[in-house]
């Protein structure tokens, strides 16, 4: 999976995965928000929906491609691992962040993967993703979900259920909820800068 690399000058990395019309370069301006001293990688989503860049492909009535779901998921694991010894980053805290498209494709990954290469998981309104698959245990992972009221790509209810699958597995959870739908606001990432240590 092709990626950009913005070297820092602190011993934390940014791991950018961004939403359906976005680019390898598009969080880069909340990653530094977060924190503007990290190193930062954005991967590129390789599936095209209507012109829009994805990480995987959905059909018309906007569920998921299971198959496409799958093969991004382990292609973008194995490019992590594959970037994090390139720039010899295994000794350094990680953080993955993800935003719609780029969340569920880093939740599917915290389903597959057991005891994940990355410390933080900040993943900006997910959608439900394999309900019926149960999360791996994370021990040493910190996950942050946010959501907004009235999300057309997820309930307050399915939320919850979502949160309480991830909490079921004793990883470390935090949760976050507003008023502003889909939107991505300054409150989130202020909470997820909190969490950092």
């Amino acid at each position: 999976m092709r990626h950009i690399h913005i070297p820092g000058k602190n011993n934390h990395v940014l791991i950018l995965l961004h939403g359906t019309g976005g680019s390898a370069s598009s969080l880069f301006e909340i990653g530094q928000y977060i924190d503007p001293e990290a190193t930062m990688i954005g991967f590129q989503g390789e599936v095209e929906e209507q012109g829009m860049a994805r990480y995987f492909a959905r059909y018309q009535d906007g569920t998921f491609d299971l198959r496409s779901l799958a093969s991004a998921t382990y292609d973008f694991y194995d490019s992590l691992q594959k970037v994090i010894t390139q720039y010899q980053l295994a000794d350094k805290k990680i953080t993955v962040i993800g935003y719609s498209n780029g969340a569920n494709l880093a939740l599917n990954v915290l389903k597959e993967f057991e005891a994940v290469t990355f410390d933080y998981a900040f993943l900006f309104h997910p959608s439900t993703v394999r309900p019926e698959v149960a999360f791996k245990p994370q021990k040493e992972l910190q996950v942050l979900i946010t959501s907004g009221a009235n999300d057309p790509y997820i309930s307050e209810e399915a939320f919850e259920a979502l949160y309480q699958s991830l909490a079921d597995t004793n990883t470390k959870v935090d949760h976050y909820h507003h008023a502003y739908g889909h939107q991505l606001i300054r409150e989130e990432l202020d909470r997820a800068k909190a969490l950092l240590k």
